[in-house]
């Protein structure tokens, strides 16, 4: 298919000049990635390619609470009602929640538990909850996803969770004893609405536990490719507790997990209420962020010429081998993907395809490189690339045991992040 011209469009979107969780005016630009495409946009068509739209990707620091957020806002409806993100393609993920599972199961002392799961996509850790005898409920806006599960009986409410959404299921299903949510809470635009929710639907001795990407990792080991639209915000202990004690709540013990290269587990309770002592973990790691410099404006500025070099050094490995005549794949049409293929501009110069094991995502096109996505089915075949980039390097593991004889019979792969390497 021969693809249209490309003439760019600024789609709409709101601009927050106050950080929206202290709502202090004290905010700091630290990182601008220009008008980029929508992380999770994939084109179908040649016509959804000629009418994509741009959108500006600016970050900015609180001066006041800490907070690294993105200051530019769309629409959540364009974001998520249909998604391509499907968490039961991974394996590594499947095992997280099993081992998710029962951890939840530990923490419920009540006999006759109730979970609410907050963005249960497509039921991974929902099915397996229910599975084990707990009473539970999701929450998701994903139509395109959830409807399906929905008519099979999975027990879903297709909407934005909410204060006011959170009344409706406590009226009906009674109050909670664990809130669950497993890398939503970067995507949430009014968190302080989300906060109030998980107060009216929470037991005063619940448990609130959710993991997100950290902070710590996005600085230390260079993942710029998590900073995208959908990812609002890039949490640090310390701000979470300045954010929390403004509902009388209380970070009681956070744990460092490895799923997506490194994300946080938070543990949140009623300080009133709260049956859990808080653990040592907090002080070492608020002692450790502050060190770290994670409350001042510099480590943000020399951030952003780090990334600048990184993005110098991966060209310059993919112009030195395309120089040499080979052919060069990406693996991975995630939102990270997204995020270095625009921000490094690997267009067709530098890549002929990008692979993706999930079935929804193959036959459409990367969001603003417009690269076609493949099945991994070709790493078998003889059109295999001499070279494969990682988008999803943090899933290097996965992708070597899945494709062994590719990488035995002579494949090489690249890990972009957080220097480009050949492995």
């Amino acid at each position: 298919m021969k693809l249209p011209k490309l003439y760019k469009t600024i789609g709409e979107h709101r601009r927050y000049n106050n950080c929206r969780f202290c709502f202090s005016s004290n905010l700091v630009p630290v990182l601008d990635l220009g008008n980029v495409p929508l992380a999770g946009g994939f084109l179908k068509t040649a016509k959804d390619i000629e009418f994509e739209k741009l959108y500006p990707l600016e970050i900015s620091f609180c001066k006041n609470c800490y907070l690294l957020q993105s200051i530019n806002v769309i629409e959540a409806d364009t974001l998520f009602k249909d998604y391509f993100y499907h968490s039961s393609a991974i394996k590594t993920l499947a095992e997280h929640f099993t081992n998710l599972t029962r951890e939840i199961k530990s923490l419920c002392n009540n006999k006759k538990p109730f979970v609410v799961e907050i963005g249960c996509n497509d039921g991974i850790l929902l099915k397996q909850l229910i599975n084990i005898g707990i009473r539970s409920l999701g929450i998701d806006p994903a139509s395109n996803i959830v409807k399906p599960l929905i008519k099979k009986g999975l027990p879903i409410v297709n909407d934005y969770f909410s204060d006011v959404i959170a009344e409706k299921i406590r009226n009906k299903n009674g109050l909670a004893d664990v809130i669950t949510s497993s890398n939503t809470f970067a995507h949430i635009e009014n968190m302080h609405n989300t906060v109030r929710g998980i107060k009216t639907l929470l037991k005063q001795e619940g448990i609130f536990i959710f993991e997100v990407h950290y902070l710590g990792n996005v600085l230390q080991k260079m993942q710029y490719d998590m900073i995208y639209h959908e990812h609002q915000y890039y949490y640090s202990l310390i701000t979470l507790k300045k954010f929390f004690a403004q509902y009388d709540m209380e970070v009681f013990d956070v744990k460092l997990i490895n799923i997506h290269a490194g994300s946080m587990r938070y543990y949140v309770q009623s300080k009133k209420f709260g049956k859990h002592t808080v653990s040592e973990n907090i002080d070492d790691f608020t002692k450790k962020e502050k060190n770290l410099g994670f409350d001042r404006i510099d480590t943000y500025n020399d951030y952003g010429e780090k990334i600048t070099k990184s993005k110098i050094n991966l060209l310059k490995l993919l112009k030195d081998l395309k120089s040499k005549n080979k052919t060069i794949a990406g693996y991975g049409a995630s939102g990270r993907g997204t995020t270095i293929m625009n921000y490094c501009g690997l267009d067709k110069k530098y890549l002929d395809y990008v692979i993706d094991d999930a079935p929804i995502k193959q036959g459409a096109y990367t969001p603003g490189t417009h690269l076609r996505i493949v099945s991994s089915d070709i790493l078998s075949t003889k059109h295999r690339p001499d070279y494969v980039l990682l988008f999803a390097w943090s899933f290097l593991e996965e992708i070597k045991a899945k494709n062994l004889n590719y990488f035995k019979s002579g494949g090489k792969f690249i890990t972009p992040l957080p220097q480009p390497k050949i492995i």
